[in-house]
């Protein structure tokens, strides 16, 4: 009996891991598909901004083969000024276990320092655009940001408001 009791928790034991296995090799090909598809929608985002950027500061082509390369160098070296602040961050967060004992003004320092370094970046950047872009093209390029940002804001609010209606017609329907 005792014999019989090993031998189905040893083949239960056996079946578990092989199921674990299973599991773990489709979470690993789920996790590829999630990054193909982040890539995907990271490049056709870019591709997007390109036409978009490449319209309204009306670049000729062989200002957009100089600038988009110094555009995609700039955006490398925030992202990665970025990463190292979060980094920074991580290492306070794991430090104290206890919310309470979280280190507030250290986590200010560093995105300060951030900051700083992505404000030193950009400038650097503008002011390296002077040997592609016109002054007027520059000038576009120093406000697209907020531009960009306006307009998803009024387009979030649009749909918003759009949602809002619709729901409201619904309710009305259902009386």
């Amino acid at each position: 009996m005792k014999q019989l009791l090993i031998l189905s928790i040893f083949l239960t034991s056996i079946f578990a891991q092989g199921q674990m296995q299973r599991k773990n090799a489709d979470d690993m090909k789920k996790m590829e598909m999630r990054k193909k598809r982040m890539e995907q929608l990271q490049d056709k985002k870019e591709s997007t901004m390109i036409g978009i950027q490449t319209n309204y500061l009306d670049l000729s082509p062989e200002q957009a083969q100089q600038f988009f390369p110094m555009q995609k160098e700039y955006k490398d070296q925030v992202r990665e000024a970025q990463k190292q602040y979060r980094e920074k961050v991580g290492k306070l967060r794991s430090k104290a276990k206890d919310v309470s004992k979280f280190d507030v003004d250290t986590a200010i320092k560093y995105q300060l320092e951030m900051k700083e370094e992505v404000a030193k970046l950009e400038s650097e950047f503008l002011k390296n655009t002077t040997s592609v872009l016109s002054n007027e093209q520059r000038t576009k390029l120093v406000f697209q940001e907020e531009r960009m940002k306006s307009e998803t804001a009024k387009r979030v609010a649009k749909r918003t408001s759009d949602m809002s209606k619709r729901n409201f017609d619904r309710k009305k329907k259902l009386k």
